[in-house]
């Protein structure tokens, strides 16, 4: 009798407990569909939110409003200045919102880089650069724009996932504006960010095109 009494506890026991980690597995399942669901919604949002202020800069740009523009930069970091896909770092410019502000009011010429192709030194000044090597078509109305994705390529390599790894970017891009060239005057302008403090600042102006 005592033997039969133990045999049913224990088949009580294994049903609760079986009971007990389907319940664990159920609750973990939703867990994991609950983390997921957040990610994308945030990445969602992220893009919408980069999208808006990348639009608000090239409103900026277009305006030719540079002193706005620099409101745009990271408070803590220096904005980098490419005038083409390949980021050289050891020549692009890199500036801090006071001595972007310095050099519109000082209009005077400062070294971007080196022209490709010649090599010769890009000297000029805040406002040439930027009609010339960045805001030189109306991106703001582009052919195409692209969120943390490549759309111009050309013949030179593009370094900029390298140079900003997992820093989010949208790229506006004009597949060409001349039957003649056959594509060979794409241009594209990217804009890059990095979170700090909950906001996002921009950290680079990327500008890209064909070169020899």
């Amino acid at each position: 009798m005592k033997s039969l009494y133990l045999f049913w506890i224990g088949i009580f026991f294994i049903l609760t407990s079986s009971c007990h980690r389907s319940d664990k597995l159920a609750d973990s399942s939703l867990s994991t569909d609950t983390i997921k669901t957040t990610k994308i919604t945030d990445t969602v949002a992220n893009e919408e939110t980069l999208k808006t202020i990348a639009t608000e800069i090239l409103t900026t740009l277009k305006a030719k409003d540079y002193t706005t523009l620099a409101a745009y930069f990271h408070p803590t970091e220096k904005t980098l200045f490419s005038p083409y896909g390949f980021i050289d770092i050891k020549t692009a410019k890199k500036l801090t919102k006071t001595e972007f502000i310095q050099l519109v009011k000082d209009k005077r010429n400062i070294n971007w880089g080196n022209y490709d192709g010649s090599g010769e030194p890009i000297d000029l000044t805040i406002a040439q650069y930027m009609n010339k090597f960045v805001y030189n078509v109306d991106f703001l109305n582009a052919e195409k724009t692209a969120y943390n994705q490549i759309i111009g390529k050309g013949n030179s390599l593009n370094n900029l996932n390298e140079i900003f790894p997992k820093y989010p970017f949208i790229e506006y891009y004009f597949s060409g504006f001349d039957e003649e060239y056959a594509g060979m005057d794409w241009a594209s302008l990217r804009l890059v960010f990095k979170l700090y403090q909950g906001n996002y600042y921009l950290v680079a102006i990327v500008h890209d095109q064909w070169t020899t």
